[in-house]
């Protein structure tokens, strides 16, 4: 993901991960940046009330496709449901 990277991290690797763990109604807020370091795009969001932060492309580390970083992205936003207040050992996106 070099060219481009930002919309395709956001199309490719965050929506999907998105869509297998959460219902659209759940999600209040979602922030794509880049930085800070080069070749790292990073997510925030925002679900019932509570807030997420990941780096979701993270830049230097070479190999990792995007099939790659959309399951890790995955995986950790199932693991914060299961960890936040509102989804408590909830066992989503498996």
């Amino acid at each position: 993901m070099r060219d481009g990277q930002f919309i395709d991290a956001t199309s490719d690797v965050v929506l999907p991960a998105l869509r297998a763990v959460f219902a659209a109604d759940e999600v209040s807020d979602i922030s794509v940046t880049t930085g800070p370091e080069a070749g790292t795009v990073s997510v925030t969001i925002m679900v019932e009330g509570e807030t997420f932060h990941d780096h979701v492309v993270q830049g230097g580390v070479p190999g990792v496709g995007v099939e790659e970083w959309r399951e890790r992205l995955r995986s950790n936003l199932a693991d914060f449901v299961a960890e936040s207040r509102f989804g408590w050992g909830q066992n989503r996106g498996v």
